[in-house]
């Protein structure tokens, strides 16, 4: 049971410390870890799911979730196996076999996986998003989906 609590405000400290509190009062031990910094999963999640809503409403793939899935399929699951051996070898032992269809069906939110469906993007490492972002915005900008703004937005 591990939790994770990112403080940002007075709120989230108080939540924190009630959350330490009653599972130091449970368990009576406790592991703390703490790290200044700001989570950049929140950031990067933010970007993507506006980077998928944008190619939505400029190409027909889809709805945003249509785009996550062909983007997490064809992106993320490629610098995965690009840079990951680990993760190449359990993909080809267990992925490899299943049709097109079913690889992206299981990008999403399904009932083995969850609502986000097969890890990838959760996978990467700070470097394997900023190449996920880049190469969304190189793959879709060639079908005249543009992203200026939202990455001149996330730089701010």
């Amino acid at each position: 049971m591990a939790d994770k609590i990112s403080v940002n405000c007075q709120t989230k400290l108080s939540e924190a410390i009630t959350r330490l509190s009653a599972m130091y009062r449970d368990q009576k031990f406790v592991v703390v870890s703490l790290r200044p910094g700001k989570d950049r999963t929140l950031d990067q999640n933010r970007l993507w799911f506006a980077m998928y809503k944008r190619i939505s409403e400029m190409t027909q793939i889809g709805d945003p979730a249509d785009a996550r899935c062909y983007c997490k399929l064809h992106i993320g699951v490629q610098i995965l196996l690009n840079e990951d051996a680990g993760f190449q070898a359990e993909w080809y032992r267990v992925m490899r076999h299943l049709s097109y269809e079913a690889k992206l069906a299981l990008m999403g939110e399904c009932k083995l996986f969850g609502p986000d469906g097969f890890p990838v993007t959760s996978l990467f490492n700070r470097a394997q998003g900023v190449a996920y972002t880049d190469r969304i915005v190189a793959r879709f900008a060639q079908q005249g989906v543009y992203f200026d703004d939202l990455l001149s937005q996330e730089a701010a």
